[in-house]
């Protein structure tokens, strides 16, 4: 055969090929599926690099780097699943009910991992920012129990989409958990109360490790832990009391920690004998009081005029403390200061008399008996 010849049978072959039979081929569509699928993975993971690196040259963090890092693996994988489910629907070489239950479970298998690894990533970013003193949720124990509480939520969430995937019925898996439920929640009530408790501190932060407390004005310390069942207050006698969680969610708690400037002011009252003006007594009592250790000396000291006394003039100084948990140590060396400034400029401090005033039968009486006549009368 001449190569003319070879060329019009190529011709007419081609002429008899049906485009649209090729077309619907299963394998030829599988195949297509395959490649648009790659292609679409391989952009949106493009996509996502590129989104990194503009969000390392704005430097706005290594949280959401990583977070983004993470992405690029499940919806990869994602795409890939579901050009494999298209695939093999068109093929059919296996059961299709199991094929897509394997698919679905490695897609379930890979979000899950991704979400853990999330929430790791997130919940590390919040403790590098609480040891840096950043404002954020309370540390220690709690994030370890938030981290335990989101992990268990992701895997349970997994296996029960896993078991839909396959066919199993959850009814009864849902009714012994319901069962199961109830039993905890009567037999264990407030440790669940507790636990519940200790949630909410964490996502509603009204206090966090390292803070200065007031629990219902009997009790005051630094928060040194936040654990599953109880908070832990060191006090100033240096006695660690235990404050169960489901307790502080319903007292009245003061936190001197928060706040814009993060210090407490003391009020430290005293009283001068009449005569004195306001204006004199501050004049001599508010130099020098920003050098005073203890106290924070970017924060003015007042000196207020509370009223007058049955004993004298009733003043006040306002200062602030540095430290929250040195309470006793301001109020010293405030209290100090003012009897060393009063009594340098000859101001004493007044003090209550009561004057006595004896009168009728019963004094006539006392008075004969403590003063005795002359020996000559009877």
């Amino acid at each position: 055969m001449t190569g003319r010849g070879a060329r019009v049978m190529l011709a007419r072959r081609v002429e008899e090929l049906d485009l649209n039979k090729l077309l619907a081929s299963p394998e030829l569509q599988a195949a297509g599926g395959l490649i648009l699928a790659l292609v679409i993975g391989y952009a949106i993971s493009t996509a996502l690099a590129g989104a990194l690196a503009r969000a390392a040259a704005r430097r706005q963090g290594d949280l959401g780097e990583h977070l983004l890092a993470l992405m690029r693996r499940p919806v990869w994988t994602t795409v890939v699943v579901v050009a494999l489910e298209w695939a093999g629907d068109r093929l059919k070489l296996v059961e299709q009910t199991a094929f897509d239950a394997v698919l679905g479970t490695v897609v379930v298998v890979v979000w899950v991992t991704t979400l853990v690894r999330a929430a790791d990533e997130v919940l590390l970013a919040l403790v590098r920012g609480a040891s840096a003193g950043q404002t954020g949720p309370a540390a220690g124990r709690a994030t370890g129990l938030v981290h335990f509480l989101v992990r268990g939520v992701v895997l349970l969430a997994g296996l029960y989409l896993v078991m839909v995937l396959w066919g199993l019925d959850v009814r009864a898996w849902q009714v012994s958990a319901g069962v199961a439920g109830a039993v905890l929640g009567f037999a264990a009530q407030d440790s669940l109360g507790n636990l519940v408790s200790a949630v909410l501190l964490y996502g509603d932060a009204p206090l966090r490790i390292g803070d200065v407390i007031v629990v219902e004005e009997r009790l005051r310390g630094r928060v040194t832990d936040i654990g599953w069942r109880s908070t832990r207050v060191l006090t100033n006698d240096g006695v660690e009391v235990n404050l169960p969680n489901a307790l502080l969610g319903t007292w009245r708690i003061v936190n001197e920690s928060a706040g814009p400037h993060q210090a407490v002011r003391l009020a430290c009252e005293f009283t001068v004998e009449f005569g004195r003006t306001a204006e004199e007594l501050r004049a001599i009592v508010l130099p020098g009081v920003t050098a005073l250790p203890e106290l924070r000396p970017d924060l003015p000291a007042e000196l207020q005029f509370r009223g007058p006394t049955a004993a004298g003039l009733r003043f006040a100084l306002l200062v602030y403390l540095a430290d929250p948990s040195r309470r006793s140590q301001g109020l010293d060396v405030a209290n100090t200061h003012i009897l060393r400034s009063l009594r340098a400029a000859g101001v004493a401090l007044a003090h209550q008399g009561h004057d006595v005033h004896l009168g009728g039968p019963l004094a006539a009486g006392l008075r004969a008996a403590l003063v005795p006549g002359p020996k000559g009368m009877s």
